[in-house]
């Protein structure tokens, strides 16, 4: 995934599907953190269930965002 992000032939053999799992527990992780940040910045508590909500929404989605992300990538590299 870095090398292709640094404009680099990929060095993983097969369809990628290394490069989407990594890519969708950096997606989960980057939505529990913002999540997590923004409610910090206006100085509210975060309880263990609201943490446990933000884990499952994150696991929820988090294949299919990086697949939209990976997605893109390909599609800017083409132009």
């Amino acid at each position: 995934m870095l090398a292709s992000a640094n404009g680099q032939p990929e060095k993983v053999n097969g369809t990628g599907g290394e490069a989407h799992a990594v890519m969708a527990e950096v997606v989960a992780l980057r939505a529990i953190m913002l999540n997590v940040l923004f409610k910090q910045a206006k100085g509210e508590p975060l309880t263990a269930e609201e943490m446990q909500r933000l884990i499952d929404r994150a696991d929820s989605d988090k294949l299919k965002k990086a697949r939209e992300r990976l997605d893109q990538a390909s599609v800017s590299k083409a132009s």
